[in-house]
C-alpha cells in the first residue's frame, strides 16, 4: 500500500512529536494517515512509532512523558489498559472502560487519556456504507478497543449486540452496563448463529500473526454479512474468507484512519473544520 502526502512539512528543530507506542508495532498505518493530516494542515509535528516491549514498557513510558518536544502518546496494542497508570485525568469514555488510546500533554505539565477506537471505528464503517443503526451485531473481544466499539454502536443505535470474550468476569460486566445505559439494545453474552447477524466484528489480536486462524466459526455466515476485523496491517484470514463469501469487508486501517481527526482534534493540532471526524474515505484495506 502507498500513500503519499499531498504536503509536506520540514522537520526542524522545533517539530513537535507525537509517539505511537505498541508491541509489535511495525504494523502499524497510523503514521501514514496522521501525517498526511498533519502536512495538509500544516502543522509543524509528526508521528512516530516506538516499540517498547513489556518488561520495559513502565520505564519507555516515563521517559517519553518527560521529553518535553512530545506532546501525545498514542497507544496500540497491547497496552490499552496499561497505559491508563499514566493518565492524571481521563475522558469519560477512557474512564469508564478503563483504558486509553491516546495521552495529551496539558499546558501544566500533566496528561489526559482518552479512548477514541469506538467512534473510529463507527465513522470508518459509516463512510463505507456500515450503518451502525439497527445492526445485528456479533462482536468479538471485550479488551480496550473491543468495549469502546461496543459502547459507539450501542449509542448509534445498533438493534443488537452479542459479545464473546474469554475472560468471562470482563465480558460479563460489560454486558451489564450496556444493558443499563442502552435499554433499547439488546445486549447478550457469547455468540449467535452468524446468519442472524449483519455485522461481525473482530476486536482481538486473532490474526495478527500467521497461522492464527479464525477468531470463531463462521459457518452458517453468508454476503449479507459485514465484517470488520481491527488487527492492523494486513489482510486476516477473516478477512480473506469474509470477501470470498461476498461480503463487505473493512480492515484494521479503516477504523485508524476513521479516528485520525478525533484524536488530532483531540491532541489540538488541528481545528475542528480541517478535517472530518471520519478522516479521508480513501483509505485502503488494512
Amino acid at each position: 500500500m502507498t500513500i503519499e502526502s499531498r504536503s509536506r512539512t520540514e522537520i526542524n528543530g522545533a517539530t513537535r512529536l507525537i509517539a505511537i507506542i505498541g508491541d509489535p508495532i511495525e504494523q502499524v498505518k497510523s503514521p501514514i494517515f496522521y501525517n498526511r493530516m498533519l502536512a495538509d494542515a500544516g502543522a509543524n509535528a509528526v508521528l512516530v512509532p516506538w516499540h517498547a516491549l513489556p518488561d520495559t514498557f513502565d520505564v519507555v513510558m516515563k521517559g517519553l512523558l518527560e521529553t518535553r518536544n512530545l506532546d501525545g502518546v498514542i497507544v496500540t496494542y497491547p497496552y490499552k489498559q496499561r497505559a491508563l497508570a499514566f493518565a492524571t485525568s481521563l475522558e469519560p469514555m477512557a474512564e469508564r472502560l478503563g483504558s486509553v488510546n491516546v495521552l495529551r500533554r496539558e499546558a501544566d505539565g500533566r496528561w489526559t487519556g482518552g479512548m477514541f477506537d469506538g467512534l473510529g471505528l463507527v465513522e470508518a464503517a459509516k463512510s463505507r456504507g456500515i450503518a451502525a443503526k439497527g445492526a445485528r451485531v456479533q462482536l468479538i473481544g471485550a479488551g480496550g478497543a473491543g468495549s469502546a466499539i461496543a459502547y459507539a454502536l450501542a449509542s448509534e443505535g445498533a438493534a443488537s449486540i452479542a459479545i464473546a470474550e474469554n475472560d468471562i468476569p470482563k465480558r460479563n460486566a460489560l454486558v451489564d452496563d450496556l444493558k443499563a445505559r442502552y435499554r433499547d439494545c439488546v445486549i447478550t453474552p457469547g455468540c449467535v448463529g452468524l446468519k442472524d447477524v449483519s455485522l461481525l466484528i473482530n476486536a482481538t489480536p486473532v490474526g495478527l500473526n500467521d497461522g492464527d486462524g479464525l477468531p470463531v466459526p463462521i459457518d452458517g455466515m453468508t454476503e449479507r454479512t459485514a465484517v470488520i476485523d481491527i488487527v492492523p496491517g494486513r489482510d486476516t484470514e477473516l478477512l480473506c474468507r469474509a470477501a470470498a463469501l461476498g461480503c463487505r469487508t473493512l480492515g484494521g486501517s479503516a477504523m485508524v484512519e476513521g479516528q485520525t481527526g478525533i484524536v488530532l482534534r483531540f491532541l489540538r493540532k488541528i481545528e475542528a473544520n480541517e478535517a472530518p471526524a471520519g478522516g479521508n474515505a480513501a483509505a485502503e484495506r488494512a
